[in-house]
């Protein structure tokens, strides 16, 4: 069997990813199992406030659960919160600076009128207006321009007020207002570098305390008794008070407070065995918040028991999958991209349904259905049907075990897949996601009616639905690209978009190689006819067709199909020379895919195109030129490999059968007929077709196909006759 060959050829393979296809299997089982159970209770996502309960709850222990706000216990937190909140005085330290600079203007002042010459009566009238002006007494500023040694003055009041005016210092009515208030605390905020502390109110220094202080250590080098008297009344004069209440801030702080102070609540009492919740009841804001404490109470081992189940049901449908493509889909085994491909999907798509349950969305505008539509368009539609059915259990677990989110799920992934075959554009795609949605709707509004729902609640969840199928369509479109290129996957979009003759590759063909360019078009046109009779890639066969001959850009001229005279660049080479330049297209077409990034899928076509075919021609005339034992048939083969898969070996048989087509001298119907069998009997026989899953009757379809196909481009045509000669009047 071919697929036993298959298995055969990729044993090695197999044991060397091996670990790798292991670690893939366990790692994607633990994501599943950490997402399905990250912040799920017991009730969370199968009960929500509004719903309806489709089973009875009964409490299995007692506990206690949060009723309404108790309001008069919360207004009293609040209120001895706030009373025993300090208010909030501000220190103005640079109010020392201020008195300075008085004292400075004063003793200025006092020096411009000692200066001053005048009547007795105009020095009285410039001390009442110093007096005014600085707010001091007549008779201390008459004392002061008395002063025998008024620098030494001036220089005690400085040094006085820096002392002073450097510590806080509040007045005596707000102090008696903070004693009477009965307020013992106060924070003290720096008003420039916002710096605060807490001060006891009996620490605090007032106004009438500061000017009560002895002023010996400031006046000791005044001299005279009474001038040092007059230094008292004058730094009492021009002392502050630097703190003073800021209402607004302690205001503020106090509505900061009772924000963030948490209501207290109402308990209510539920004992063991005590319903819940009962079946078909309407779930309320109560009911919810039983539920949420009855979550909160959940043991360890319950918690446990849980993770655990769900590990268990993950693991057995991992199981499954590994088990159905071992057995149905061997080829995917053979690496680790596809299965990586498939445990990033499944992970996105499980990750999605877990926000949007948690979410206020209703679960069925889960866009499960893009998973299995990726599947279907990267890898193949029956893999794609059974991670339908894995992955809408799991969403249905994830939404609380409802068997409705399961179906509708599996409705619309398993329409999606239907809907992605044949898919060549992405506009196709938009009406795939329509498709989906259309079946969203109907098994949700089915499901509406058997459950006797009330009319707008299920077509309120039909319309989500139809909603999902739209948005997978724009996700799958979105990220199918992505998907394509970094796990060098190529799609039917894609080859269609590489189907495009404006390449850079095939524009050179037409000026360079333009009998390859018309070969390769040929060759792809038999391809695609040949893979759409056997149920293969057509389109893949097509594309790699137009692309299989590039290597003869390297060399163009020593190929048939691009000579226009009748002598051969092949004339003075040696067989083997000649046989070497015919081989290496192979391997220069590959070197140039690989250079132009063309899909792995073209490159190997282009690699297998010619199997390890002989070169038939140039090995005939080696032998004519020497004794049959001192030519080698191995260099006159191609290198290889022979075709792998369905589309290759298409190629490679179409590629021979257009050659040989074109030596036909009269190319009639019936040694068309013979000349299809014939090579392709000789590829068989030449086990060229050993290695692809070939059937007898597929290549018994091929060659109907190629026999039709040829005899159309090589039909006659009825012989024309000659217009008759006019007569010459």
């Amino acid at each position: 069997m071919p697929m036993k060959k298959i298995l055969k050829n990729n044993k090695m393979n197999n044991i060397r990813y091996l670990p790798a296809r292991i670690a893939i299997a366990v790692f994607t089982c633990l994501i599943l199992v950490a997402i399905m159970q990250w912040d799920n209770g017991l009730f969370k996502a199968e009960f929500r406030e509004g719903g309806i309960a489709l089973r009875d709850i009964f409490a299995p222990y007692d506990f206690n659960v949060r009723g309404d706000i108790n309001t008069k216990a919360t207004d009293k937190i609040k209120n001895e919160a706030v009373t025993s909140l300090p208010p909030v005085y501000i220190f103005d330290s640079e109010l020392k600076a201020s008195v300075l600079n008085k004292v400075k203007s004063v003793r200025g002042a006092i020096q411009v009128i000692k200066d001053a010459s005048g009547m007795p009566d105009e020095k009285t009238l410039k001390v009442a207006e110093m007096s005014a002006t600085y707010n001091i007494s007549e008779s201390l500023v008459k004392g002061i321009l008395g002063s025998s040694d008024s620098a030494a003055f001036f220089k005690s009041a400085q040094d006085a007020v820096e002392e002073f005016m450097s510590k806080p210092i509040i007045s005596t009515i707000a102090y008696l207002k903070l004693k009477d208030s009965g307020v013992t605390d106060i924070t003290l905020l720096d008003k420039f570098t916002l710096s605060e502390n807490g001060r006891k109110t009996k620490d605090l220094v007032t106004l009438e305390d500061a000017k009560n202080r002895k002023p010996e250590p400031f006046s000791s080098n005044i001299k005279d008794r009474k001038e040092r008297l007059l230094f008292v009344d004058f730094v009492n004069a021009i002392l502050a008070a630097n703190v003073n209440y800021d209402e607004e801030i302690t205001r503020a702080r106090k509505e900061a407070l009772i924000q963030n102070i948490q209501p207290v609540y109402n308990k209510i009492e539920v004992k063991k065995n005590e319903i819940l919740l009962n079946k078909g009841e309407r779930i309320g804001k109560l009911h919810v918040e039983k539920l949420k404490a009855l979550e909160q109470g959940e043991s360890f081992a319950a918690k446990i028991s849980g993770l655990f189940g769900v590990a268990i049901v993950v693991g057995l449908f991992m199981l499954f999958l590994v088990l159905y493509m071992k057995i149905f889909d061997p080829v995917l085994m053979s690496g680790v991209k596809d299965l990586a491909l498939l445990s990033v999907i499944c992970i996105l798509i499980i990750s999605t349904a877990k926000i949007i349950v948690n979410s206020p969305w209703p679960s069925s505008m889960v866009p499960v259905a893009v998973a299995p539509m990726l599947i279907a368009l990267l890898i193949n539609s029956r893999l794609a049907i059974v991670f339908a059915f894995f992955l809408s259990v799991l969403i249905g677990m994830i939404s609380g075990n409802i068997l409705d989110v399961t179906g509708v799920c599996l409705a619309g992934s398993i329409v999606g897949i239907f809907a992605m075959k044949g898919v060549r554009r992405r506009s196709q795609l938009i009406m795939a996601g329509l498709a989906v949605g259309f079946a969203n709707m109907s098994y949700l509004i089915g499901m509406g009616l058997v459950r006797g729902l009330d009319f707008h609640a299920f077509i309120s969840e039909a319309l989500f639905g139809l909603l999902n199928g739209a948005m997978s369509a724009v996700i799958v479109t979105g990220v199918l690209p992505i998907f394509e290129n970094v796990f060098k996957i190529s799609t039917d979009i894609s080859l269609l978009e590489l189907a495009d003759l404006n390449h850079p590759l095939l524009k050179r063909m037409v000026m360079e190689a333009p009998g390859t360019y018309h070969h390769s078009l040929v060759v792809g046109n038999l391809a695609e006819a040949a893979c759409e009779s056997i149920g293969a890639n057509a389109l893949l066969a097509r594309v790699s067709s137009y692309f299989h001959d590039i290597g003869k850009l390297e060399k163009a001229s020593y190929f048939s199909e691009n000579q226009s005279v009748k002598k051969s660049a092949h004339d003075k080479l040696s067989p083997s020379m000649s046989s070497l330049i015919i081989t290496n297209h192979v391997k220069h077409g590959v070197d140039l895919a690989r250079k132009h990034k063309l899909n792995k899928k073209i490159v190997d076509i282009i690699k297998q195109h010619h199997g390890t075919g002989l070169v038939f021609y140039f090995f005939k005339r080696a032998l004519e030129k020497v004794p049959d034992e001192e030519v080698g048939e191995q260099a006159f083969r191609y290198p290889g490999p022979k075709p792998q898969t369905k589309e290759a070996a298409c190629v490679l048989l179409a590629d021979s059968v257009e050659a040989g087509s074109r030596a036909l001298d009269d190319p009639t119907p019936s040694r068309i007929k013979g000349l299809v069998r014939k090579i392709i009997n000789n590829k068989f026989i030449d086990g060229q077709l050993d290695e692809c899953d070939l059937t007898l009757k597929n290549l018994e379809r091929i060659a109907e196909v190629f026999i039709h196909i040829l005899t159309g481009i090589f039909h006659t045509r009825v012989e024309y006759p000659d217009e008759p000669a006019k007569e010459k009047k």
